[in-house]
């Protein structure tokens, strides 16, 4: 009797750590998917530039300039006026390039949250800082969600749907055609 219940005892001990290890395996061979969205810099900067929110920036910049003036404060007038080509360069590597619009991103930073979980992701990053990725990973554009929070216009929409559909321009080309 002692050897059957031995028997059995051995039976169901083996059945439970073949068990046991077929969970473990088939935990440890599945690794947890991130999916990704990404989204094309250029598509979000002409949405950004094409915003009344752009528009009130340069309106404010231009107020600041005449107070400026007015005031004879040459320095700030001096200041100010250097913003504009400066401001002119980024936004046309940008807008050709693959110059990042972080700067333009922390201006929606509050809504990335739900643009992500109506998008389905786990992360929202620029398809252009993609330096590897796995044959399975999961990607979804993102582009038009955010280009959405910048309410564009029709016209602006069609500037980035053309804009998109090209590469990018190289930036030390750009740079140097400057």
């Amino acid at each position: 009797m002692k050897k059957l219940h031995l028997s059995i005892g051995l039976l169901f001990g083996g059945l439970l750590a073949l068990t046991l290890s077929a969970q473990n395996t088939s935990v440890t061979s599945e690794s947890p998917r991130v999916a990704v969205g990404t989204f094309d810099s250029r598509g979000v900067l002409f949405a950004y530039v094409g915003s009344d929110e752009f528009n009130d920036y340069l309106s404010a910049q231009t107020a600041n300039l005449e107070r400026a003036k007015e005031a004879g404060d040459e320095e700030l007038v001096a200041k100010i006026e250097a913003m504009g080509p400066a401001l002119q360069k980024r936004i046309h590597e940008q807008g050709f390039g693959a110059a990042p619009v972080d700067d333009i991103i922390a201006r929606i930073e509050d809504k990335l949250p739900d643009i992500a979980k109506r998008a389905g992701v786990d992360v929202i990053v620029s398809k252009w800082t993609l330096t590897y990725h796995s044959p399975s990973a999961k990607f979804v554009d993102v582009t038009d969600l955010l280009v959405a929070e910048f309410d564009p216009n029709e016209k602006t929409l069609q500037n980035i749907r053309e804009i998109v559909a090209k590469d990018p321009v190289p930036l030390d080309q750009l740079r140097n055609d400057h």
